[in-house]
C-alpha cells in the first residue's frame, strides 16, 4: 500500500492539474477569441464531412440492388446520423458566429457526437438484432476517430478525456452488454452480414479515413494559427514595454495600441511627485547609498500608484508623473488620484519613521483634471508614450506652488469637485502660477480622510 505522504502529493498535483494556471487578461482574451474561431471551424467541418460521407453512401447504395431488409434500415440509419451530424455542425458554427454559449458548445457537440454513433451502434444491436459484439464491423465506427479529432481543435484536455470516456462506456456497453454468443452463432450473424466487407462498405470507410485526416489538417491548422497569435502577441509586448508604461502594456491588444499611435485627446487626472531638498541627500550619501534611497523612495511611489490604480508616465529623477484614466477614463479617476496622494504621503510618513532621516524626507504633489492629447509619437527607431498639453502643465506648477503654500498635498478646484470631495478641501491663497495664463483655484486638505495602507515591509 503507498504510503499516505505519497497519496497526498499525488491528490496535490492532481488539483493543480485540473485548476491550472491563473491566466492574465491578454491570454484568456486570444483564448476566447481562438476558441470562437476553432467552433466555427469545427462546425463547417462536420458539415463537410457529413456531407462527403453522405454523398459516398447514396452512390455506393445506388450501384446496387439491396434486398435484405436488416441492410435497408441501416443504410436509412446511416443516412439519418450523416444528416443529423451536418445539422449539428451548422448549428454550432452558426452560434458560435454569435457568440452563443461559446464556453458550452465544445462539450454539447461532442456529447450530441457521441450520441448520435452510439445510438445507430445501439439501434443496429437492440432494434435489428446484431450482437453488440460486431460493433467494429459497421463503417459507422470509424466515424469516432472523426469527432474525437473534431474534439481536439478545442485543445481542451479535460474535454478530450471526457470525450473517450463517453465512448469506451458507451463500446463497452454495446460490447459486453448482452448475453454471451458461441462460435457457431457468431459465424452464423457473420455470414449474414457479409455485405459489410463489400467493395461499397470498404469505400466508405476510405472516405472516413480521408474525412479523419482532413480533421486533423484543421486541427494542425488551429494549432498553427494559436502559435502565430501567440508569437505576435508576445512581440507586441516586447515591443510595447520599451516605450509604454509597464502599466499599460499588458492590457492593450493591437487595436487599442494603434489608437495610440495615431493620438486622442482624452480628460485624464495628473499627479506629479517631487522630492524637497533632495540634493541634501545627495550630498551626505556615497553613490551605492543614494542608488538605494532613490529605489526606494520610487519603490513607494509604484505602491501607491498601483494601489489606487495609477499609471506611472515617467520618473524624472527624483520624481514622478502619475496618470489616472489611461488609457480609458472612470469616474473616479480624481477620487484615485486623491487618494493616491494621501496614501504616498502616509507611506513617505512611515519610512522616516522607520528610517529616522535627519532632516526627513518631504515630499510635494500637485493634482490636476482636464484634457490631454494621450500617444505614441515618434518614428519607428524612438517611439515614445507621452501626454502633452496644459493639463499637464498645470498640474506640474501646481506641485511646485507647494513650496510657497507650506502644504504637501494640492490639488486644483477641478479635480476636488469631479472627486466629490468638497467637504474635505478649502481654497487657499496663492501667486499665480508660472506659465498660465488663466486663474487656477487651489485646493488643500482641511481634514484626513483614512487611508489604510497594506501591511508590507518598506
Amino acid at each position: 500500500m503507498a504510503p499516505p505522504s505519497r497519496i497526498r502529493s499525488a491528490w496535490i498535483s492532481l488539483r493543480r492539474t485540473r485548476t491550472g494556471q491563473e491566466l492574465s487578461d491578454a491570454t484568456q482574451r486570444l483564448i476566447r477569441e481562438a476558441d470562437t474561431g476553432a467552433l466555427q471551424r469545427a462546425g463547417l467541418a462536420r458539415i463537410v464531412v457529413a456531407g462527403l460521407l453522405l454523398m459516398t453512401v447514396l452512390i455506393t447504395t445506388g450501384s446496387i440492388d439491396i434486398t435484405n431488409p436488416v441492410a435497408v434500415k441501416q443504410i436509412w440509419v446511416a443516412e439519418l446520423t450523416l444528416a443529423l451530424f451536418g445539422a449539428l455542425g451548422w448549428v454550432g458554427a452558426w452560434l458560435a458566429s454569435k457568440r452563443i454559449a461559446v464556453n458550452r458548445l465544445p462539450t454539447i457537440t461532442a456529447v450530441i457526437d457521441a450520441l448520435l454513433i452510439l445510438g445507430n451502434l445501439g439501434y443496429s444491436h437492440w432494434g435489428l438484432g446484431v450482437p453488440g459484439s460486431f460493433f467494429t464491423i459497421f463503417p459507422v465506427i470509424w466515424v469516432v476517430p472523426i469527432t474525437m479529432a473534431a474534439a481536439a481543435i478545442h485543445y481542451q484536455p479535460r474535454l478530450q478525456a471526457f470525450v473517450a470516456a463517453i465512448y469506451v462506456a458507451g463500446l463497452l456497453l454495446l460490447s459486453f452488454g448482452g448475453p454471451a454468443t458461441t462460435q457457431t452463432e457468431r459465424s452464423e450473424d457473420l455470414a449474414r452480414l457479409s455485405g459489410l466487407f463489400s467493395d461499397q462498405a470498404n469505400l466508405v470507410r476510405l472516405v472516413m479515413i480521408l474525412a479523419a485526416a482532413l480533421i486533423l489538417i484543421l486541427v494542425a491548422r488551429q494549432g498553427r494559427i494559436l502559435l502565430e497569435r501567440a508569437v505576435r502577441e508576445t512581440t507586441l509586448r516586447v515591443s510595447l514595454t520599451r516605450y509604454l508604461p509597464t502599466e499599460l502594456a499588458p492590457i492593450l491588444t493591437e487595436q487599442a495600441f494603434s489608437s495610440l499611435r495615431e493620438g486622442r485627446r482624452i480628460r485624464v487626472t495628473v499627479l506629479f511627485v517631487d522630492m524637497r531638498a533632495s540634493t541634501s541627500f545627495g550630498e551626505t550619501m556615497d553613490p551605492s547609498q543614494l542608488a538605494v534611497f532613490i529605489t526606494s523612495f520610487r519603490r513607494r511611489v509604484l505602491r501607491a500608484a498601483a494601489r489606487h490604480g495609477g499609471v506611472i508616465d515617467k520618473f524624472t529623477g527624483d520624481g514622478a508623473l502619475i496618470l489616472f484614466g489611461v488609457p480609458n477614463g472612470g469616474e473616479d479617476d480624481a477620487h484615485r488620484a486623491l487618494d493616491c496622494g494621501r496614501t504616498l504621503l502616509r507611506l513617505i510618513e512611515r519610512w522616516n519613521e522607520k528610517r529616522r532621516f535627519d532632516p526627513p524626507v518631504r515630499i510635494g504633489i500637485g493634482i490636476h483634471t482636464g484634457d490631454v492629447f494621450c500617444g505614441v509619437v515618434g518614428d519607428e527607431s524612438r517611439l515614445e508614450f507621452t501626454v502633452v498639453g496644459e493639463t499637464v502643465n498645470i498640474a506640474a506648477r501646481i506641485e511646485q506652488a507647494t513650496k510657497g503654500t507650506d502644504c504637501e498635498l494640492l490639488a486644483s478646484v477641478e479635480t476636488v469637485r469631479d472627486a466629490g470631495e468638497d467637504a474635505f478641501w478649502t481654497a487657499i491663497a496663492h501667486d499665480p502660477l508660472p506659465g498660465v495664463t488663466r486663474n487656477v483655484v487651489l485646493m488643500k486638505p482641511v481634514s484626513d480622510k483614512p487611508i489604510q495602507l497594506p501591511q508590507t515591509s518598506s
